[in-house]
């Protein structure tokens, strides 16, 4: 075997498990929330936290800070999924999340129907690494 392709491959062995091992500790600590607040209608967001409670704390500060009605409740967690809210202007609202885009969106809509929206639209979808 030839020292170049034998450095090669030595090189290749040291940085896969690496690479490997790196991209599992982002993907498996990926929270995020959406909170809400019944009142009125104000919204908080989190994502790219490490722990679901730090995730679901961060979007109750949000929405607590903008909403001072102090009943924001979180909708919904996700890890590693995409997350998304339909509201309705009745102040209907749902929620859904799944790995595909797509799919969250369209389960967000039908939930926010479910409880009474009409005209139910997409008002926050965000995706963390899966």
């Amino acid at each position: 075997m030839s020292k170049s392709l034998w450095n090669s491959l030595v090189i290749a062995t040291l940085l896969i498990p690496t690479i490997s091992v790196g991209a599992m500790e982002v993907i498996a600590q990926s929270y995020g929330a959406i909170a809400r607040s019944p009142t009125t209608q104000d919204k908080g967001y989190s994502w790219n936290y490490r722990t679901r409670a730090a995730a679901e704390n961060r979007a109750l500060q949000e929405c607590d800070s903008i909403s001072y009605a102090g009943d924001c409740e979180i909708l919904i967690w996700t890890r590693n999924a995409c997350m998304s809210i339909a509201e309705s202007r009745n102040g209907a609202a749902g929620t859904a999340w799944s790995t595909d885009e797509y799919e969250a969106e369209s389960t967000a809509r039908e939930v926010c129907h479910d409880y009474g929206g009409r005209n139910c639209t997409i008002t926050r979808t965000i995706c963390l690494p899966y």
